[in-house]
């Protein structure tokens, strides 16, 4: 039995319990049975430690073949270091790792990749200017005539077809489209059919659901099952804890660097018991209770309508409120947003703030007016990796923090300072953003807004891809800038979030509002049609040409 961080790894009965943060003793529920599941990869004590940071403090893990086994743990946790170390991307400091039975030392990527182990990223290696077949077999590229000196497309075309057949034929792929057009569950099938034509025995899966909809992260949950039957070890990393105790056979919590436990997912009778085990503490309830101080109307928009994408959309928003939008993902709703900040343009509509039609023209028009916008995707469009925390904090508001064209160096890190011990931000503040976690990146890209005191606040999946601990700390910090007055727009797909969260909702579905609830109104089933309701009637105009548009 392992030793892990220097706390030991002891059986117990059924029921598990968290150990408060620093007792130096951990518990786990006893070793499930092997079944006969040989040994692929065995992790003894891995450390990694970066200045400052211990990225992992003696972790002990084991794949074993035929299995899915989930890593799960708050962001920071260690479970990126741990992957990087499987893949040959990051040498431990101390440890040992046994592939097959032989102890392995990896000099790089190349090493584990001969061994049979092949990591699948959240950020998908597919290159966007090669086919999906040239996309397959790179790096294991068919060849023929003497020596082998010639590619061979017909050879290339016959493993991607049957690699393709092997993974389901539901994603309709064709083999000659550049992978660039290609959805993400489509890239994700793409990396796991090269994954087969390696005869990888081992598969390392990072956040490979984050970024799906429920349809297509169905089918690639049950392509892994696939992969399972077949023999092969699966490490699977998620955030959606419902969908890894859907699919783990077995799981391993991280917490702060440090193993916490390795149990069997049979073991695990509640989301809630896993979410107490990620964060050490006990979660008497996810979410908290919304602020019932609601005011007049803050911001309100009239017919907004803009071709091919959304048609005369309306609502308004009061001071303390979160008002919800859902719908699928193609409904319309980031358009919405994006159309409201200025970053498209409106064919026709108004917008109202504080009972007065204002003109945006651009995003810079929408932060004068004290609109806030928290995009969807965070790295492309919320922050600049390059620079760091504190820099990201203070770039919308440089204005207010200059004088004669230079920044006042001292004002914006105290405010930086200030913004992040409120948000709970987590890392260095000095570092490049690149660096530090999902969500303390999602704190940064809220604390920048938070700075601005904007009154109209849009929130566009705020808790996409970030861990249960930061999930609770974006729900705080929605719920105190609401009872601060501000007038919130939430955009989630994640339905219980916005049942648990908003205080009012509308339901978008082909552009178009479907339907509006208050919270003592809400019905997941009402919710639901609405959402499908322009997949079911077919709808006109404006409506009908909207495509499925992220």
């Amino acid at each position: 039995m392992f030793e892990a961080g220097g706390s030991r790894v002891i059986p117990q009965g059924p029921t598990l319990s968290a150990t408060a943060e620093g007792s130096g003793e951990t518990r786990r529920a006893s070793r499930p049975p092997d079944g006969g599941h040989r040994v692929v990869i065995a992790v003894e004590n891995a450390v990694k430690e970066y200045p400052g940071v211990v990225a992992l403090a003696g972790v002990s893990l084991e794949l074993r073949a035929g299995e899915v086994h989930a890593l799960v743990g708050e962001n920071g946790a260690g479970k990126s270091t741990l992957i990087k170390v499987l893949s040959g991307d990051t040498r431990p400091d101390r440890g040992r790792i046994e592939v097959f039975g032989k102890q392995v030392d990896f000099n790089g990527p190349r090493d584990a990749r001969r061994l049979g182990i092949v990591t699948i990223f959240q950020e998908l290696m597919v290159v966007p200017d090669l086919s999906v077949v040239e996309n397959i077999v790179l790096g294991s590229e068919p060849t023929v005539g003497p020596g082998g000196a010639v590619f061979s497309r017909r050879k290339a075309l016959e493993l991607t077809r049957r690699m393709l057949a092997a993974l389901g034929e539901g994603m309709n792929i064709d083999p000659w489209a550049p992978a660039g057009r290609l959805s993400t569950a489509q890239k994700q099938v793409i990396e796991i059919a090269r994954a087969l034509l390696l005869k990888a025995p081992v598969i390392v899966m990072d956040e490979p659901t984050a970024a799906l909809s429920a349809r297509e992260a169905d089918r690639l949950l049950g392509i892994i099952r696939q992969l399972r039957e077949e023999g092969r070890a699966i490490l699977f990393v998620s955030h959606r804890l419902d969908e890894v105790r859907s699919i783990a056979d077995r799981l391993t919590v991280l917490r702060g660097g440090k193993l916490i436990a390795t149990l069997a997912a049979s073991e695990i009778r509640s989301t809630s018991q896993l979410i107490e085990l990620m964060v050490g503490r006990p979660l008497s309830e996810l979410f908290p209770a919304r602020n019932d101080k609601i005011g007049e109307s803050v911001f309100a928009v009239h017919g907004l309508s803009r071709e091919n994408a959304f048609e005369d959309v309306s609502f308004e928003v009061r001071a303390g409120e979160v008002l919800g939008v859902a719908g699928l993902i193609g409904a319309g709703r980031t358009e919405v947003m994006r159309a409201i900040f200025g970053v498209d343009p409106l064919d026709r509509g108004a917008i109202v703030k504080d009972g007065r039609t204002i003109s945006i023209r651009g995003p810079r028009d929408a932060i004068r007016a004290g609109i806030a916008y928290l995009p969807e995707d965070r790295k492309a469009h919320g922050l600049v990796l390059l620079l760091s925390g504190r820099e990201n904090l203070v770039l919308a508001h440089l204005d207010r923090l200059s004088r004669m064209g230079f920044v006042k160096g001292a004002a914006a890190r105290r405010i930086a300072r200030e913004i992040a011990g409120r948000l709970g931000f987590r890392g260095d503040l000095e570092a490049p953003v690149r660096t530090i976690s999902g969500g303390n990146q999602q704190k940064l890209v809220i604390g920048k807004w938070v700075v601005s005191r904007s009154r109209v606040l849009i929130f566009d999946e705020p808790t996409r891809g970030i861990d249960i601990g930061a999930k609770v700390e974006v729900y705080r910090l929605i719920h105190e800038l609401a009872a601060q007055g501000a007038a919130i727009v939430l955009v989630s797909s994640e339905l219980h979030e916005l049942m648990n969260v908003s205080h009012r909702m509308i339901v978008m579905s082909g552009g178009r509002v479907r339907d509006e609830l208050r919270a003592e109104e809400y019905d997941e089933r009402r919710i639901l049609e609405a959402a499908f309701a322009a997949h079911i009637a077919r709808p006109s105009g404006a409506a009908a040409a909207a495509g499925p548009r992220a």
